[in-house]
Order: structure tokens, then sequence, then C-alpha cells
């Protein structure tokens, strides 16, 4: 059985802290301008979520524990689930998705229900690690997918949608938010039981799973042995996973297996490459962007391909084993990839769209696909509520 509960919440006093005020994107986006423009509301998530200074986990500790005592955090008095509802834009359309916030289980039984799909990158581990001990509270959810097949925790989600919600903001894009609290107990049951049976695909989160794993297996804390989670089923009209492009530096190693690999197929421009790309039937295909040069690639003739069918696995496996994957750009927009790659006179390699199903496909065969080979998008804020291990043991 897949263990996903309702929680005790601790999360912000929205009367004293609105919610666009208050969150944040996950740690790993957040950099530039977005960072220095979050870093200006005092209570923004992001004091927590991606701490700065000499003794930034500590620091992180205490500002909870001050935001505690100024009642700017509050403790729910009973388990609940939270339905979040997410617009984003996606190529031009605006799109809503609805999903729920819960508390995964660490267990074996629902560590077996868990699919992970991608490999994780050190230096993430140890920075989530570092955190999660300093707070001892799950910042920000994992992000996981599950079948759904029948509708039913989309027809009880939507039904909870109906009341008024607990929150309603924006987000760190201006795009808008809103938050309800589910902890009808009848409804708390219901929804439990039907999460019990579903696998989950994690979307987004591998290093905050991995993580959260470890140290309740090394330590056996009360209150770590789950993990926040932001589930949405495959049914909903608005999941959205976009492929994740690599910019690189073309050296000569790279240049060579390029040649030996690939067969290019020059384009005149950006517009003809994307629509060459989306033509093409190989699921390896892929395009090429450096400096005003543009081509389609597609595997050597001869090329059987991988066990998993994934084209990030093949990039892997073909051109980039030797790269180290901290010196890869990562970007989820073709286009920003492209315009980094003429702007830094690297590689762009661009990648084909895939569905859900593929990911799933791609790790039932083969196991774990390399690092950032996809992107959900949007990312679920941090900040909607928090996870204290001593309010949900």
């Amino acid at each position: 059985m897949l263990t996903a509960k309702a929680f005790r919440a601790l999360r912000y006093d929205f009367n004293k802290v609105p919610l666009s005020a208050a969150v944040c994107p996950p740690y790993d986006v957040i950099r530039g301008p977005l960072d220095a423009r979050l870093r200006r509301g005092k209570y923004n998530a992001v004091h927590i979520e991606l701490p700065r200074g000499k003794n930034p986990y500590q620091a992180a500790a205490g500002l909870f524990a001050r935001w505690k005592k100024a009642g700017i955090l509050v403790a729910e008095d009973a388990p609940s689930f939270y339905v979040v509802e997410q617009a984003a834009r996606v190529r031009g359309m605006v799109k809503k998705r609805s999903g729920v916030l819960a508390a995964l289980g660490l267990d074996k039984g629902t560590a077996s229900r868990v699919l992970r799909h991608e490999r994780t990158l050190s230096k993430h581990k140890k920075d989530r690690q570092k955190l999660l001990r300093a707070v001892k509270t799950n910042t920000s959810p994992i992000f996981g997918v599950f079948a759904d097949r029948s509708g039913a925790v989309n027809r009880l989600l939507a039904k909870a949608q109906r009341e008024r919600p607990l929150a309603v903001g924006r987000d760190s894009a201006g795009l808008p938010v809103r938050l309800w609290r589910l902890s009808d107990p009848v409804a708390v049951a219901a929804l439990e039981k039907l999460l019990s049976k579903e696998t989950l695909l994690i979307a987004d989160g591998h290093h905050r799973y991995s993580v959260g794993c470890e140290h309740w297996a090394a330590s056996r804390q009360t209150g770590a042995g789950r993990l926040l989670a932001f589930l949405v089923s495959e049914q909903d009209p608005g999941l959205v996973v976009l492929p994740t492009h690599r910019v690189v530096e073309g050296t000569p190693s790279l240049r060579r297996a390029l040649a030996r690999v690939c067969r290019a197929r020059p384009v005149h421009d950006y517009e003809a490459l994307s629509a060459a790309l989306a033509r093409e039937r190989s699921p390896y295909a892929m395009g090429l962007v450096e400096g005003d040069s543009f081509a389609v690639l597609t595997p050597a003739p001869g090329d059987k391909g991988v066990k998993s069918g994934f084209a990030t696995d093949w990039l892997f496996r073909r051109l980039l084993s030797r790269v180290d994957p901290h010196d890869i750009a990562y970007f989820s927009e073709a286009g920003e990839a492209a315009a980094e790659a003429r702007r830094s006179g690297r590689l762009a390699l661009l990648l084909k769209d895939f569905a859900v199903g593929d990911i799933r496909k791609a790790v039932l065969k083969a196991g774990l696909l390399p690092q950032k080979s996809t992107y959900f998008y949007p990312k679920i804020p941090t900040g909607l509520v928090f996870r204290a291990f001593d309010l949900d043991p």
C-alpha cells in the first residue's frame, strides 16, 4: 500500500502574510534577480528554503522559531490535506493544474510503490541534508504523479474546490494560486484509501526524496518517517511535462562523438529547426544550435537505441557520459537554451517532447534516467504549508 496521509501543517497566518508575499519557488530555480526580489519580502519562504549567511541552516532554524513565536506561522489543530490549484502559461496557453499536499510515508511498503526516474547530484543532496537536520521540517514538497485511472481522486479534489479557499494569491511568476484545507474526516479517509492503491512516479524532488529516506534510515527521528508531497493525477488536464535541454562546452571529444554517432541535417534558422524536430519520428532526434548554425541530429545508421527508449538516456550514453553533470546548463525552454548557447559560445542540445507515460515506461524498462531528464511545469510553490516533525510524528 502507498501511505499518503493527512497531516497537521505548520503554515502562515494568511491574515498577517498574504499568500503572494509568502511563497517562493523550490530552492533549485531561485537565482539572479528573482532571488533578490524574493529576499526583499521580510517573511518570504525563501529565507527558510534557501538561507544565506555565515551559518545559513542555523539561521533558518532560528527564523522558523521567531516566526512561530510571533504568530507569523501557526499550527493547524487537526490533520488535513491541502488542495492546490495553479495556473501557468505554457507555450502561449494558460492551463490550470490541481493537486493535493500530503504526508508521504517512507516505509518499505510505500517505497516499493514509488518510482524514481532521475539520478541525483551530490551537491544538491548535501545542501538539503543540512537544512533538514537544522529545521526538522519539510520546507518544500516533492512532486509525484499517479495514474488515477478511474478519476476518483480528481473528482474528490474538485468537490473540495467548490468550498471557500483558505488562501488566494499569486506565485513568483505572477500567476494565480488557490489553496484549500480538506479536513472533513470522511473526505480525508476516502482520499487516503484512494491514494493507498496508487503507484507514484516522482516528477520533481528526487534530491529531497533521497535525503528524506536517508535521514529517516539513519536517525529514526520522530516525525522524520514521512515527507511533504504534492500529488497530481495523470488525468489532470493541466499536468505538463517538458524536456530539459542542455547547453554544454563544445570540446574536441564531444565534437568527435557527435561526428561518430550522429547524422546532422542543417536547417536555416531556429524556427525551421523547431518544425523539423517536431516531424522527426525517432525519439532520439534532437536539435543542435551553435552560433548561427542549426541542425537536426539523428542517430547514425545501425544505432539500435538504448534499453529505456528515452532521449536523455541515449544522449548521456552516446555523447555526455564523460561530461560532469555540474558543468551542464539545463533549460526547460528550448528558445532560452538556444539563446544561451549563442551568447556563451557553447552548444545547445534540444530534445523532443514526450508524455508522462513515456517516463513511466522508461523507468520500468531500465531504471533511473540521467539527472534533469524532465521538467514538470510549473514547480509547486514553497511556503503554502510546511510539515514540521513535531506536529506530524
